[in-house]
This record gives C-alpha cells, sequence and structure tokens, in this order.
C-alpha cells in the first residue's frame, strides 16, 4: 500500500507555465482549499481548512497559500505563525506540509518563496516544514536543495502504522497478529462494551489521559488543547469518540479523526483497571470499523518508533520491542494490528535568525516538539 509521494528533484517538467501564490480567499476558497488538501494520498487532517481554525483557538495564526495555475490550486501550504511577546518575533510549522509535487520545480519554488516570504514578513526565527514525504536519501537531498537543514526536533511522528481498509473486514481482521485477534474477540466475549461519546464526556476523557500520563511518564497537553479540537470537528462530523465499559466501568477512550479518504487516531487513554479484558484492543477494532464505514481507505494508528522505519526501509526486520518508553510502550500494541509501516523524511527547518535558533533549540530548553516553544513563548507573553 502506497501513502505518501515521493519527493525528488528533477529537472522541471514544464518551465513555461505562470504560477501564481497567494493566500486563499476565506470565503470563497475554503471549500476549493479542502477539496484539493482531501486528494492528499494520506491523512491530511493537519493542512484542512478547519486545523488552522482550531489552531487559532491556541494562540496561532494560520495563513494558507496556494499555487495556482489557471485558477486551478496545485500546491497548498498552511503555515502557522506562532507570535512572541509584543510580535518582535515567531515560530513558523507547516503540519505535514507542504503539499505539492517535488518534481515540479516551478510550482515547488514559487510556493516556497511565498512560504518564506510569510515567515519573514511575522519575523520567524525559523519555520519547521514536515512533509508527508517517505523517508529516502533523494528527499533529503532535494529539501537541502531548497534551503531546508534537518531538525531532530519533529512535532508529528515520523514513522507510523497504517491500516489498509480497501479489503473487507474479515480480510482485514485476519491480517492482524493472532494474538491481536484473540484479544479483540476476548474484550468482547468477556463482557466489554463500546458507546460513542460527546462533549460532555470530555472531563471524564482528560482524566484518563492524565492518568495514563503518569503511567507513560508523559504530560497531557492542555485541558483546552483537546476541548477546542474536538468541537472543531465535532461539528462537521469528522471525529469519533469511542469509550470501552465493563460493567458501566469507564476502562478506555479513544479520539478519531477523518478527513478526505483517511482516518488517524490521535489520542488514546486508558484507566489502570481489567487492562487483562484487552479494552484497547476492542476500541481501534470499533474504530477501524467506523473509518471503513465512512469510506476510508487508511486507518492511521499515529505514531510509533522511528527506529522502526528505518529497520524496515533498510530491508531489516522490525526491531523486537524492550523498552517502554515514549512510543516503544505502545509499538508493540499497534503492531499487531498492521504490517504496513509508513517511515518519512521527518522535520526540516528554514532558519532565518540564527542566533535565536539556536538559542530555543539547545539542550537547555530541549524542545521535543514544537508545542513546547509555543508554550515557552506564551510564558515569556506573560513575564
Amino acid at each position: 500500500m502506497r501513502l505518501s509521494a515521493d519527493c525528488t528533484c528533477s529537472a522541471n517538467r514544464d518551465m513555461t507555465k505562470t504560477i501564481l501564490v497567494n493566500e486563499i480567499d476565506a470565503h470563497t476558497e475554503r471549500q476549493q482549499w479542502n477539496d484539493f488538501v482531501a486528494e492528499a494520498p494520506d491523512f491530511s487532517l493537519l493542512q484542512s481548512y478547519e486545523w488552522g481554525e482550531f489552531k487559532e483557538q491556541l494562540g496561532w495564526k494560520a495563513i494558507r497559500l496556494a499555487a495556482r495555475q489557471e485558477g486551478r490550486i496545485t500546491a497548498a501550504a498552511q503555515l502557522l505563525i506562532k507570535p512572541a511577546p509584543l510580535g518582535l518575533f515567531s515560530v513558523g510549522y507547516v503540519p505535514r506540509g507542504p503539499l505539492v509535487d517535488w518534481e515540479d520545480r516551478t510550482t515547488t519554488t514559487a510556493l516556497l518563496e511565498a512560504l518564506h516570504g510569510e515567515s519573514r514578513r511575522h519575523r520567524a526565527i525559523f519555520t519547521k516544514i514536515e512533509p508527508p514525504v517517505l523517508h529516502s536519501t533523494e528527499a533529503h537531498g532535494c529539501l537541502q536543495q531548497y534551503g531546508f537543514r534537518a531538525s531532530p526536533y519533529a512535532n508529528q511522528p515520523r514513522a507510523t502504522i497504517a491500516v489498509d481498509l480497501t479489503q473487507d473486514l474479515d480480510t482485514i481482521l485476519l491480517q492482524m497478529r493472532k494474538q491481536t485477534r484473540r484479544d479483540i474477540r476476548r474484550a468482547g466475549r468477556k463482557g466489554v462494551t463500546v458507546r460513542r461519546g460527546g462533549l460532555e464526556d470530555l472531563p471524564a476523557f482528560y482524566k484518563l489521559m492524565e492518568i495514563t500520563g503518569q503511567r507513560g511518564e508523559f504530560s497531557p497537553r492542555m485541558r483546552e488543547y483537546y476541548r477546542h479540537e474536538w468541537q472543531t470537528f465535532a461539528r462537521s462530523k469528522q471525529s469519533v469518540l469511542l469509550m470501552a465499559f465493563y460493567q458501566d466501568q469507564l476502562l478506555a477512550m479513544q479520539m478519531a479523526y477523518y478527513f478526505g479518504k483517511h482516518a488517524a487516531a490521535f489520542h488514546g487513554a486508558s484507566s489502570r483497571e481489567h487492562t487483562k479484558l484487552c479494552p484497547n484492543h476492542l476500541l481501534v477494532w470499533e474504530a477501524i470499523k467506523w473509518a471503513k464505514a465512512l469510506g476510508c481507505e487508511t486507518y492511521d494508528l499515529w505514531g510509533i518508533p522511528p527506529e522502526v522505519g528505518q529497520a524496515v526501509h533498510e530491508g531489516r526486520e522490525p526491531p523486537t520491542p524492550r523498552r517502554t518508553d515514549g512510543l516503544w510502550g505502545v509499538y508493540h500494541f499497534k503492531s499487531g494490528f498492521s504490517k504496513d509501516i509508513v517511515y518519512y523524511v521527518g522535520a526540516y527547518d528554514s532558519v532565518y535568525f540564527p542566533f535565536l535558533y539556536r538559542l530555543i533549540t539547545n539542550k537547555f530548553l530541549n524542545p521535543n516538539r514544537l508545542d513546547q516553544i509555543a508554550v515557552w513563548l506564551d510564558t515569556l507573553r506573560l513575564a
């Protein structure tokens, strides 16, 4: 199953075409933007118009740049800007983008020039991109030719596992690990039930996220983050909140989203109770069935250790998980649902203020997420 585009820097196919790049008109081009983004070969929700609206509720500014030819959008980049105090500086971010045919140098150059121009206009210290491009030597060379530098600080998972939904449910189930199938059936047989939740269930979801964070040694996002995210996409029925119960006791929850022909698991949380009943296995299966019923072609399990993607890319067997920290803690669980591993090129930065870039990415701040830099900027704002 092929999900993402390759990236090369071959000679341009048409040097004579005229490319116009500017911001879209929010009143007349919103649907045209979403229609283009929805055609991306993998889960592209983070470049959707609604994702920009969601991030604006958290203090970001969304700038939607579209490259056009003969009035038709041919490439897009949703640039999110997070301002620093007094607007002196900012950071820029293009999550799972830009969406462009990297072999088309004329279009790519025009789009990136506009991206750099907006970043500089907002005095961005740097702009981070995480394009949905498969890992390859050629892809990394291409991004470097366009002036980006590889960054160890990624915000989205570089490696993930995707479930192919183009087959019937029985076939999807048969392609899972035998033990995973048993665990799904065990949950149902032992009385675990699943129902859909709503806005009123978000407090329970956040409580489970806190429990999961303590167990996995990570800090959940702010409560408002989950609420704004859920409300943004619940309005357009692009989200589902699944809740697993045993004898009226809430055991686990999962929040999933879809856009276009693809869906993804964004957030999962569980209690410490009745883990042998495998409620999380049943939740994933119910989410897969939800996505397939909507006509989705893939379900992205959203994040495994990048070392796994590297091993698969090199033709080696995926490593056996012995660690439980970070993404290793969920890798064994996720790997039971599919063998389709996707490995992206990762994060790349375009740097406009080198000294400040080194300052906020040094070992003292250690921002392994762009959101942490955003929190740092908000802290400065309050000072």
